[in-house]
């Protein structure tokens, strides 16, 4: 059998302004239709769904018709959501998952989002990461799960959203 090329997404929820925002859209869409060109057993997107850059990335991959597996950091994470569109848009992308897996975390906590980051590590053949460099604002960031990327030996594709350029590390 064989097995699709995995590609993970990590990144911030507040990712800057419009155009820091169409840069990082860009580049997920980008990178994804290169490995569907490069991948011809096919590719699957991985995601947290959080808001922000995993819903980005969770958006393109559909846009091409990649399939998408969900990893839920803890219960309840609906509740990461205000009523509105942004919870409209979390349970649309939910229900168009190929695969949920919902991680046995309760509650929200620093501990669930660093297990879902690692999660997504652990799954993946390539790691994009839209991310500024620096280290993790708080336990379970985008830093730490870069930083366990690398000790992993993961590929990882960064797509700097202060500078705007993007390099494989």
């Amino acid at each position: 059998m064989v097995k699709p090329y995995r590609i993970a997404v990590t990144g911030h929820r507040n990712l800057g302004d419009e155009p820091t925002v169409q840069f990082v859209t860009q580049a997920f869409h980008d990178i994804l239709a290169q490995a569907q060109r490069e991948y011809t057993e096919g590719v699957v997107a991985l995601s947290g769904l959080a808001e922000g850059a995993d819903t980005l990335f969770a958006e393109a991959a559909l846009e091409l018709g990649i399939p998408i597996e969900a990893v839920i950091a803890y219960q309840g994470f609906i509740e990461d959501f205000p009523p509105g569109p942004a919870r409209e848009r979390y349970q649309n992308l939910l229900a168009k998952c190929q695969f949920v897996h919902q991680l046995p975390y309760r509650e929200r906590s620093d501990e669930a989002y660093l297990a879902a980051g690692h999660w997504l590590v652990d799954h993946c053949d390539l790691l994009v990461a839209a991310w500024n460099g620096e280290s993790a604002a708080g336990k379970g960031g985008t830093g730490d799960v870069v930083l366990y990327a690398l000790q992993k030996g993961r590929l990882i594709e960064h797509i700097h959203t202060i500078e705007h350029i993007i390099r494989r590390i």
